[in-house]
């Protein structure tokens, strides 16, 4: 039962109304919080709040849709997910977390992955759990938010296997209307998502609210100027395979799909930006620095997939890939490590409140 004091605690407040306060009732043997404010009710999940109320008829479709995309993605890439407990989850953790120094990824580099201990910490698309379990071996105070509801009980799963301290905390929410309490946590921290939503001004807008003064946004965005957009995304998918003449939404239906079975629902928002789109987005922040990463061979036509499996056979194979892109991961050799410098796929960001 998640109890009032539980609430206070994790700084929920109303989604619905911004802030209105919540307590806890019990409705035939259901827990529901209740805002005393606007009246608004959230149904509670074996101690996981729903907090996502769609305010319109188009936003709702369009995140009914979203939430439909990343529960099939989960399922067909991240199968391998349910059979991982107590004895395998905490060393693929240990592996995650090399495999994250070795690639110079935003979760170590950006992210002050050793002085987490008793931050408060908010994950905003905490998709499978997989960066909010490595967080919180490392001592943070993690809570894990995510719009798809398998996803987020993905990501309880793993934290009641990792979280020694049940300091942790996990519910489904929006991310462009944060269920919690203005300057709250001492870090945000959102890998690849939020180029995902339909607003991501006001994404960006919510993560500064909830950061307490001095706190860090630490973020992921996909980057326009990379060659991942302009030659496999843009030309290749978008011109050449016709996608950006048939469908508005070219740039959604063309990216995220990992699974080796067949796609049969497409992904409905992606967005890239340019650096100058990246400091507007982020201009209410105090300081904000931005690091381009993540260029493979693979992403080569033609050429690549030959390339990384040459590749494959004198490198590191690491099997924690499988935790956060599906399949084991080839670590990249360093020329890959500087391509990413300047063509990269990824605006890695750390913004000071």
């Amino acid at each position: 039962m998640l109890t009032e004091l539980a609430i206070k605690e994790k700084g929920l407040v109303c989604q619905n109304c911004s802030g209105g306060k919540l307590s806890s009732t019990v409705n035939n043997s259901k827990q529901m919080l209740l805002c005393t404010k606007c009246k608004a009710s959230y149904p509670v999940l074996d101690d996981t709040p729903l907090m996502y109320i769609s305010s319109n008829s188009n936003e709702s479709d369009i995140k009914q849709d979203i939430q439909v995309f990343w529960k099939d993605l989960y399922h067909n890439a991240y199968s391998e997910h349910e059979s991982l407990n107590q004895h395998t989850l905490p060393d693929l953790i240990d592996k995650l977390k090399e495999m994250f120094f070795a690639r110079n990824h935003l979760a170590v580099h950006e992210m002050p992955i050793s002085e987490l201990k008793d931050k408060k910490v908010l994950e905003v698309g905490c998709g499978a759990g997989a960066h909010s379990s490595l967080f919180c071996k490392e001592g943070a105070k993690i809570t894990s938010l995510d719009l798809t509801v398998d996803r987020v009980i993905a990501t309880k799963k793993k934290l009641e296997i990792i979280d020694k301290s049940n300091s942790s905390f996990v519910l489904q929410g929006d991310a462009e209307n944060l269920p919690f309490e203005d300057n709250f946590f001492d870090i945000v921290y959102s890998n690849g998502v939020l180029h995902h939503t339909p607003n991501t001004q006001k994404s960006i807008e919510e993560v500064r609210r909830v950061l307490k003064p001095g706190g860090s946004a630490v973020i992921m965005l996909y980057a326009k100027h990379s060659y991942l957009y302009w030659i496999n995304i843009f030309f290749l998918r978008g011109i050449i395979l016709g996608n950006i003449f048939r469908h508005s939404n070219w740039l959604g239906r063309t990216t995220e799909w990992m699974s080796s079975s067949k796609q049969t629902i497409y992904n409905p928002e992606t967005k890239v930006y340019s650096n100058k789109e990246i400091l507007h987005l982020f201009s209410d922040f105090k300081s904000i620095n931005v690091r381009k990463s993540s260029f493979v061979f693979q992403q080569l036509p033609f050429i690549g997939k030959i390339i990384s499996f040459l590749l494959s056979k004198n490198s590191e194979i690491n099997p924690a890939g499988k935790l956060v892109y599906g399949h084991e991961w080839r670590h990249e050799t360093k020329f890959e490590l500087y391509l990413g410098r300047y063509i990269g796929f990824n605006l890695n960001i750390i913004a000071k409140k």
